[in-house]
């Protein structure tokens, strides 16, 4: 058990490498719909999964046993050797022209496979059965999961693109409605902010769910949704420009820089989703404010470096334009009471 188990720990420490790597962006897309080598590449890798797949159930039965026969030790080297190719055929796709998204979505499902192998070798040595079952039906999820991996550069941009518009759509919604309840909630207090509020009060009642807002941080909360929502219209616009674009005319590389931008606003998205809920800091959600106009401005600025336009499209030029007014507005806003 323990060559099995330093084996695929020397094969996780090679993956970490390429992954180390690839948040460096050190891999940069050759193709962007097809290539044969990728194409070689990804069905040896997902050929590997079904091996590990079915290696891993006689594996868990045999050495799950409290006495173990020497012979039986070979199901160690059966299911290790399909580890070995599995890291094999992952190198081969990453080197046939994977850029970043797709070198990623590639390296996750492997990495998902051999820590869990990792885990449940480690239980199975020290006798500790209990949850051999849960480890090995992870190991069958994740070899599945592997089948259903991007088979272009252009699926695995697209799949990120279109997670930062999810991530955007369900944010938008829910401050949207908790908007809403803080308009209704001013309602039936007649839009009165000299009612006395007590914070601690309604943080020990409320467990700082469902506060009621002054008129002044509604408009607040309504400006930086709105500045959401632009977020959201610029996401959807990179989305509808990669869909017109045939992998031509330098456009290979330009696609490949989506991924870091779209990644970087997602995390500027959830932040502020998660600050913004009311009650909330002004001074906290401006700062987040300005992380959104600057991965913001880079997208836009990205959008209008598309190759095969000789001259910024007029819409992106006037969305940059009311894109940094709104944003100055709510930042305006939200210092309306801290200056």
């Amino acid at each position: 058990m323990e060559p099995l188990i330093e084996g695929v720990q020397g094969i996780l420490d090679d993956l970490r490498f390429l992954e180390e790597k690839n948040e460096r962006h050190e891999f940069k897309a050759s193709f962007w719909q097809q290539n044969s080598d990728f194409n070689l590449g990804r069905d040896v890798l997902i050929a590997a999964a079904g091996s590990i797949s079915n290696q891993v159930t006689k594996f868990s039965l045999v050495m799950g046993k409290h006495d173990v026969p020497k012979e039986a030790l070979s199901v160690c080297h059966a299911l290790y050797e399909p580890c070995q190719q599995l890291l094999a055929a992952l190198k081969v796709a990453i080197f046939a022209g994977a850029g970043y998204a797709l070198t990623k979505e590639l390296s996750q499902g492997a990495h998902r496979i051999l820590a869990n192998i990792l885990e449940l070798s480690t239980r199975l040595q020290q006798k500790d059965l209990a949850r051999i079952p849960e480890f090995t039906g992870r190991i069958w999820d994740a070899c599945t999961l592997l089948e259903s991996v991007s088979k272009s550069n252009l699926i695995a941009t697209k799949r990120i693109m279109l997670q930062t518009v999810s991530v955007l759509n369900d944010t938008v919604q829910e401050l949207d409605t908790a908007l809403m309840d803080a308009r209704a909630g001013a309602a039936d207090n007649g839009g009165d902010d000299s009612i006395e509020r007590n914070v601690e009060d309604e943080d020990d009642l409320d467990f700082d769910m469902d506060a009621s807002l002054s008129v002044v941080e509604i408009n607040q909360l309504a400006l930086s949704v709105d500045v959401l929502k632009m977020a959201q219209a610029i996401s959807k616009k990179g989305v509808l420009a990669l869909n017109g674009s045939d992998g031509d005319d330098g456009f290979v590389a330009w696609g490949d820089a989506f991924p870091a931008i779209y990644a970087r606003i997602q995390t500027a998205v959830v932040d502020m989703g998660a600050d913004l809920c009311p009650p909330f800091e002004a001074d906290v959600v401006a700062d987040h404010v300005g992380v959104l106009q600057t991965v913001g401005a880079a997208c836009l600025r990205h959008l209008q470096c598309q190759p095969g336009v000789t001259t910024p499209a007029i819409d992106l030029e006037k969305g940059s334009a009311a894109f940094a007014a709104k944003v100055a507005a709510t930042l305006a806003a939200l210092h309306e009471d801290t200056d």
